[in-house]
């Protein structure tokens, strides 16, 4: 069940990306599309606690491309550069990148076919396109994502569920931009939660000045609720 990191051919090269499998049957496939940091060790450890329950969960560099495209920390300086980075990546690019994804993990011989994708910050709108436009997925989840109201285009209607969640105290997500995402949430059935106190970066332990515990645990708890509808085992015979 010890994560690895592999190498996934793309579009002009290959993405390094860390997987983590169960070694427990078949089980469903998680897609983590990272924050703007990388795939750090908050990441890591997500694929990880995934893996022990049942899933192939898969954590893609999604800067590859880029001149400044290693895991980056909190500081100052290194969120000057994931915020710069962030905004030179090509979408469309990244989006034909995290279909890849999907094939990788729909490929490995642990996972039973059915894949979720997962974003966190900048992710949450790969989390909407991809259930918007055919990618293949069954579930999708956005953790404190930003400007997700970018990225939704007329007419869209996702193709499985998607459960969104907020902080009510996101300085990237302020109020206009929450109600437009839940607008659309709303008159598309998807589910919409907003978690009281927690800041932009809830998710994520290693961020002491945003990191919110109970916020986290709720999200996470909601994101297994929706992976675990994706197992395929036979129901045990009844007595």
């Amino acid at each position: 069940m010890a994560g690895k990191t592999i190498e996934v051919a793309a579009d002009g090269g290959a993405f390094d990306a860390y997987i983590a499998a169960t070694d427990k049957g078949k089980g469903p496939g998680v897609i983590l599309v990272t924050h703007i940091y990388g795939v750090d060790a908050d990441t890591k450890a997500m694929c990880d606690d995934l893996a022990k329950r049942g899933c192939v969960a898969l954590a893609q560099n999604f800067f590859w491309r880029d001149q400044d495209s290693g895991v980056l920390d909190h500081g100052a300086e290194g969120g000057q550069r994931a915020r710069a980075r962030a905004g030179r990546i090509d979408f469309a690019k990244a989006i034909d990148d995290l279909r890849r994804s999907i094939a990788e993990v729909k490929r490995h011989p642990n996972c039973n076919g059915k894949v979720a994708v997962f974003g966190y910050c900048f992710g949450g709108a790969y989390v909407w396109r991809a259930a918007c436009d055919g990618l293949g997925i069954d579930a999708g989840v956005s953790f404190h994502g930003t400007f997700v109201s970018k990225s939704i285009k007329p007419g869209d209607q996702p193709r499985c569920p998607v459960s969104f969640h907020y902080g009510d105290n996101d300085e990237l997500a302020p109020p206009p931009e929450l109600e437009a995402v839940k607008k659309v949430a709303t008159a598309t059935g998807c589910e919409f939660v907003i978690h009281p106190g927690a800041p932009h970066g809830y998710m994520m332990p290693s961020n002491p000045v945003h990191y919110h515990a109970e916020a986290a645990k709720n999200s996470w708890d909601r994101a297994l609720q929706m992976v675990g509808a994706l197992r395929t085992e036979a129901a045990p015979a009844a007595e």
